[in-house]
This record gives structure tokens, C-alpha cells and sequence, in this order.
């Protein structure tokens, strides 16, 4: 519209519809596809972690005879130790040299070693804050240095996998591989063992698992074997 004031034109201002569309209604168009997206994404990651492994696992006397004639093998392990009072995370390097002999050292994401076992046929070595002691019992030896315990005696056995005698309660996978058991340390704590996860080759060494006791919760992920 065109009107003439005091001589001049002048050209009134249209009222244009805005071009600009509603905001909200894309962003709840975009939340939902993102919803979508991460629903799908963890359906995925659920199948997935429930697939054949790569290589499918030795069947089950094969694997275990396998896994008892590792008599020598190292890993490296991150480890979360959570007791009543404490929590604390560590690096773990475990050297197995024979069925009776080996060597772990626990040590901090500094480098600050919080202790160092070593088991020979001599007898059994912890060295804790700079001192060394020597036990047959190294549990209770651990329990009574440090306030917390792990199932040392059987503990190069269900590193790979394996149950100890005194275990129960044993279950296992389509695969023949043991996922829980139970089992009692020297102390007489009662620890709950379950294995998360598992390498994906023929041999299913271990990758993830879980001690839990009535107080304390021990979680390892085992990063490589050797």
C-alpha cells in the first residue's frame, strides 16, 4: 500500500509471515531421532557383546587342560579395590613362572607400589610400605598389613579362568567356559567370582572380572596376556 503524506511516498511496511520455522518443533524432531539413535545404538552393542567370539572357544576339556599347562605367562591388569572405608584403583603386573612360582607387584597410577607378593617354594614374600614380611598365609598376612584381602592361594588358577578345588557353585556358558563360582580364602571371607568378559580367541583367557565379598568388591580388567 502506497500512500502520499506531505507530499512525499511512502511505502507502509508489509506484514510478512515469518520464513523462520517453529524451533521447538525441530528440536523435538532431533531429540527424537537422537533418542532413536542411541536405543538402536545400544541394542547393538548388547548383540554384539553376545555374539560367538571371533574364534570360537576349545571345547571344554580341551580348553581347560590347555589353561592348567600355562605354566608360565604374564599380564598387566587395572584393578578397582573398594572396601567400607576405601576405595582404590591400581595397576596390576602378575609374573607366573611355574605351577608354585611367581611374582605381583600392585602399584598406583603413579607408580607408588601399595604392595608386592612373591611366591616360591621356600614360602610366601610381601613387601609393604618398605618393609618385607614372610608367611605361609599370605590372605591373612594382606588382611592384617592393608585392611582388605583377595583369594591369594587360588588366585593363578581363576586368573585363568580356572575354579579351584575348593570351589562351588559353579556355573558355565553355551561354551563350556566357568562364568561364577564361589569360593573361601584362608581368612575365611567368602568371595563371589564372575567373569564378565573373555579375550576372543580360542582360548577365552579372561578380560573382565569381579570378586565380590560381604564387605569388599575387587574389579579387574585384565588389559594383555603373555
Amino acid at each position: 500500500m502506497i500512500k502520499i503524506i506531505r507530499g512525499e511516498l511512502y511505502e507502509k511496511a508489509l506484514t510478512k509471515k515469518s520464513t523462520v520455522k517453529d524451533f521447538s518443533v525441530v528440536y523435538s524432531i532431533l531429540r527424537l531421532m537422537f533418542v532413536h539413535f542411541f536405543v538402536i545404538w545400544l541394542s547393538a552393542c548388547s548383540i554384539l557383546s553376545q555374539q560367538t567370539p571371533s574364534e570360537r572357544p576349545l571345547n571344554t576339556n580341551l580348553r581347560e587342560q590347555q589353561l592348567m599347562a600355562m605354566q608360565q605367562f604374564t599380564l598387566q591388569a587395572s584393578v578397582g579395590i573398594k572396601t567400607p572405608t576405601d576405595s582404590t584403583s591400581a595397576n596390576l603386573r602378575w609374573q607366573q613362572y611355574n605351577n608354585r612360582q611367581f611374582q605381583a607387584r600392585l602399584s598406583n597410577f603413579l607408580g607408588i607400589s601399595l604392595f608386592e607378593l612373591s611366591q616360591s617354594e621356600t614360602g610366601s614374600e610381601i613387601q609393604l610400605k618398605g618393609e618385607t614380611y614372610r608367611a605361609v598365609d599370605t590372605s591373612s598376612l594382606l588382611l592384617q598389613l592393608s585392611g582388605w584381602s583377595m583369594p591369594l592361594y587360588d588366585m593363578p588358577l581363576w586368573l585363568r579362568g580356572l575354579p579351584g578345588n575348593n570351589s562351588t557353585n559353579i556355573t558355565k556358558d553355551q561354551f563350556g567356559r566357568t562364568t561364577s563360582f564361589s569360593l573361601t580364602d584362608s581368612t575365611g571371607i567368602v568371595w563371589q567370582l564372575e567373569y564378565q568378559s573373555f579375550f576372543p580367541d580360542s582360548l577365552s583367557l579372561p578380560k573382565r572380572l569381579i570378586l565380590t565379598s560381604s564387605d569388599n568388591q575387587i574389579k579387574i580388567v585384565i588389559r594383555n596376556w603373555q
